[in-house]
C-alpha cells in the first residue's frame, strides 16, 4: 500500500467514527472505473461534513493533502451547492456522472451526487438548442472552406463542431457530455439510446472527421443528426439555418 492509499484509508476510517462526518465521496477517474489507473493516478477525494461541524474539522480533514492526494472538506450545503448548473463550477458536473458516494450515512449523498451528474431537466432544451446552434455553424463553416480550397481551416471548424455536437446528443437525453479521457468509454458502456449509429461506427467517424476533416464523414454525420433532432422535436435550430446549410 503506498502513501495515499493509505491516507485514503485513514480518512474513510475518519469518517466511520466520526459522527459530524456524513460521508465520502471518490470522485476522478477512481470514481469512475478501475481501468483508468495508471502509476501516475490521483486521489480526488470530498469529504461531506455536517453543517455545524467546527472549522477545526474541515482544516484536519485537509491536512491529509499531498500532491498526489487532492482533498476537500465540504459542508452538507456547501456541497448541494457545488458545481450548481449556471455556476462557475457546473464544468465538474460530470465528475458525480457513474459516481457512488463510498460512505453515506444520510441516504441523501447518493441522490445529491446523481443529481450533480446530469443536465438539470428545466434547462435542456436551451442547452441543446444553443450547443446544436454552434455544431452547424461549424459544419456550414468547414464546408465552405473545403469548397473554397482552404483545408487548414476546413478542419479546424470540423474539429470545433464536434464538442458541440456531443453536448446536443447527450442533452436529447439529460445527460451531459463526458470529458475527453471518457469519451470512448462512456459511449461503449453507457450508449446512446438515440444515437443514429452503431457505437464503433460512430467512433470511427468521430475520428476520421478530427484527424481529416473529411467533409463525406461530415455530411454523412449531419444527415443522421438532422433527422434525429427533427424527429425528437428540435427543428427550431435547424430551421433557422435553412438556405445556408448545404451539407448533405
Amino acid at each position: 500500500m503506498n502513501s495515499s492509499d493509505q491516507i485514503y484509508q485513514d480518512i474513510l476510517q475518519e469518517a466511520q467514527n466520526n459522527p459530524q462526518i456524513l460521508g465520502v465521496v471518490l470522485g476522478g477517474s477512481r470514481g469512475k472505473d478501475d481501468i483508468f489507473l495508471t502509476p501516475h493516478s490521483d486521489y480526488d477525494v470530498v469529504v461531506i461534513v455536517s453543517d455545524d461541524a467546527p472549522q477545526e474539522l474541515k482544516e484536519k480533514i485537509k491536512s491529509f493533502e499531498t500532491s498526489k492526494f487532492e482533498v476537500w472538506a465540504k459542508t452538507l450545503t456547501e456541497f448541494k451547492e457545488h458545481a450548481r448548473w449556471g455556476t462557475e463550477h457546473d464544468w465538474d458536473r460530470y465528475n458525480y456522472t457513474h459516481n457512488t458516494a463510498i460512505i453515506d450515512k444520510t441516504g441523501e449523498i447518493q441522490k445529491i451526487v446523481e443529481e450533480k451528474g446530469n443536465l438539470p431537466k428545466e434547462v435542456q432544451r436551451d442547452f441543446l438548442e444553443e450547443n446544436l446552434d454552434c455544431y452547424i455553424n461549424s459544419l456550414y463553416r468547414s464546408a465552405k472552406y473545403w469548397r473554397d480550397g482552404n483545408e487548414l481551416s476546413a478542419l479546424i471548424d470540423a474539429t470545433e463542431s464536434l464538442p458541440y455536437l456531443m453536448s446536443s446528443l447527450y442533452a436529447l437525453e439529460e445527460r451531459i457530455k463526458p470529458y475527453n479521457k471518457y469519451f470512448e468509454w462512456e459511449l461503449k458502456n453507457y450508449s446512446l439510446k438515440f444515437l443514429p449509429w452503431s457505437v464503433d461506427e460512430f467512433i470511427a467517424d468521430y475520428k476520421t472527421i478530427l484527424t481529416t476533416g473529411d467533409i463525406k464523414t461530415q455530411e454523412r454525420i449531419w444527415k443522421g443528426v438532422k433527422k434525429l433532432f427533427i424527429e425528437q422535436g428540435y427543428s427550431k435550430s435547424i430551421d433557422g439555418w435553412k438556405g445556408k446549410y448545404f451539407v448533405g
